[in-house]
């Protein structure tokens, strides 16, 4: 696969988070920023971003809208989820799992949905046999939103990045080399990928950056599984899931 087929792959996979205000203002009916991708896990697609890009642009759940570039379809959800790390809550290693209806499975494939398969990830002790790591995101750098033309636009940035020792308990670091945006605002969420024995493999979702220091700080790719397996075995058990009135503010 070249690299601008694989680019093409990554924008089935990573979408920018788009915010509907359409209840509060008619004209300036969208916008936002962040970045959302889609997994797939036990025959269901999830699609996963961090909590904060809702609370820091003060939005819930319902005003996500991810759009495919491929028809004018809108993914539906029909179960949401918090997570935060157990060991220590107050990490901001926040983590909002969307589950897609499962009815639009087939009309979103067609339209040019892909899904990465989350069980089989890049295991943490995996990560210092890598190549390098890939980020695919959406900063705010690239957004358009043309609101005479109901236009909505972003650029997808691909980042390369080296493991470097980790600045947040509970979260893996890369250090970014080479291009990247003059501000990382917006690429909370970006899918993370590991070159390991030359196989591509989900590794992770930013959560935290530094400018300055040019580093991502992400939520490996096996705690967001577990995650996902533990939100369908509360479901099958009928558990109360955890929401966003639960999430760290």
């Amino acid at each position: 696969m070249s690299a601008q087929e694989f680019a093409d792959m990554m924008r089935g996979h990573v979408h920018p988070v788009i915010l509907s205000s359409e209840h509060i203002d008619d004209y300036y009916s969208h916008g936002g920023v962040g970045t959302a991708f889609v997994l797939e896990y036990g025959g269901e697609l999830f699609v996963v971003t961090p909590q904060h890009v809702f609370n820091n642009q003060c939005a819930t759940h319902d005003d996500l809208r991810i759009l495919l570039r491929n028809a004018p379809i809108s993914i539906l959800f029909d179960q949401r989820a918090v997570f935060q790390d157990e060991a220590d809550p107050d990490l901001n290693a926040d983590l909002a799992i969307l589950r897609v209806a499962k009815e639009q499975h087939a009309a979103l494939y067609e339209a040019g949905l892909t899904s990465l398969d989350a069980a089989n990830c890049a295991e943490i002790d995996d990560y210092c046999r890598a190549e390098g790591f890939d980020v695919f995101g959406y900063p705010d750098e690239g957004r358009e939103y043309d609101y005479e033309e109901k236009v909505l636009g972003a650029q997808l940035h691909w980042l390369r990045g080296e493991l470097t020792k980790p600045g947040v308990k509970g979260l893996s670091t890369l250090k970014v080399v080479g291009h990247r945006p003059e501000k990382f605002n917006g690429m909370s969420g970006s899918l993370v990928i590991a070159d390991i024995d030359g196989l591509w493999k989900f590794a992770g979702m930013v959560t935290l950056a530094s400018d300055p220091l040019g580093l991502l700080n992400f939520i490996p790719a096996e705690q967001i599984r577990y995650y996902l397996h533990k939100m369908m075995v509360m479901e099958m058990m009928g558990a109360v899931l955890p929401n966003e009135a639960d999430a760290p503010k």
